[in-house]
């Protein structure tokens, strides 16, 4: 029994520091070596990755809690200064202070409670980028088209396995491979195949020395459509680094962001 004792101890000891570095890093309080190092944790450890999700979404609870628990507060305080008796002029304008400063506070609540719960949840703000921005791909118009343009009409079509095949085929050994590979990436996430846009992303947003490269907004893009344990937490990593290096969809990923 002592030694149960002792390792539930040990466990909460863990648990603790846990939360501890969690929050450090969403308070900025780490070094960029540490930063680099939580943010390795998320997409190697799943379990890490988990914690930190439950973390963000107790932080939410926490704060929708207290904005109503002030919420009724102030609505008694609101509501027990207007039976107050004002004796005369001079009192009337001290005790309708009280008054005032509630309702620019009561005010002031519900606009950021409106803030707070008007955010999109992840699967809808990327369902509607892809409605959006990925319906349709843009064609060359020529009299010759090549294997690329013969898998773009596939995808305008609808025929997405077919476009598939087609942009597979070029990724794995043509001249425009890495375009190959972004389409490969995005009808595989039209396919609702997530891994395999996952594994396309991932490759495109390692190429170097591209004037524009959106792999790395697709790859949080995809993780946002999944919605899987841990996904929307590597998304916002990623989407902050499309925003720091300033790189294609900085706009969007910064939306994005101030929503998630």
């Amino acid at each position: 029994m002592p030694g149960k004792i002792a390792n539930a101890v040990q466990n909460i000891a863990i648990k603790m520091d846990q939360l501890e570095y969690i929050d450090n890093y969403f308070q900025g309080k780490l070094h960029s070596e540490e930063k680099a190092d939580f943010e390795k944790k998320i997409s190697e450890d799943p379990d890490f990755a988990e914690e930190v999700a439950f973390y963000i979404s107790a932080m939410k609870a926490v704060n929708e809690e207290v904005v109503f628990e002030k919420k009724i507060r102030f609505r008694k305080l609101y509501d027990e200064s207007k039976h107050t008796v004002i004796p005369n002029r001079r009192a009337s304008i001290i005790k309708l202070w009280p008054a005032v400063a509630v309702a620019a506070t009561i005010a002031t609540l519900l606009i950021g409670y409106y803030f707070f719960t008007r955010a999109d949840p992840p699967q809808q703000l990327a369902e509607q980028y892809i409605q959006r921005n990925l319906d349709k791909l843009g064609v060359q118009m020529g009299s010759v088209q090549d294997s690329l343009q013969i898998g773009l009409a596939f995808y305008n079509k609808g025929d997405f396995t077919e476009a598939l095949q087609v942009f597979e085929a070029i990724a794995l050994n043509g001249e425009k491979q890495i375009e190959a590979t972004k389409y490969a990436g995005i009808v595989s996430l039209r396919l609702k195949k997530y891994d395999k846009a996952l594994t396309y992303f991932s490759t495109l947003e390692n190429y170097t020395g591209l004037y524009s490269n959106p792999g790395k907004f697709y790859h949080a893009l995809t993780l946002l459509k999944r919605n899987e344990a841990g996904d929307e937490t590597k998304a916002r990593l990623l989407l902050q680094e499309v925003v720091d290096k300033n790189l294609e969809e900085k706009e969007t990923a910064r939306r994005w962001l101030e929503n998630l």
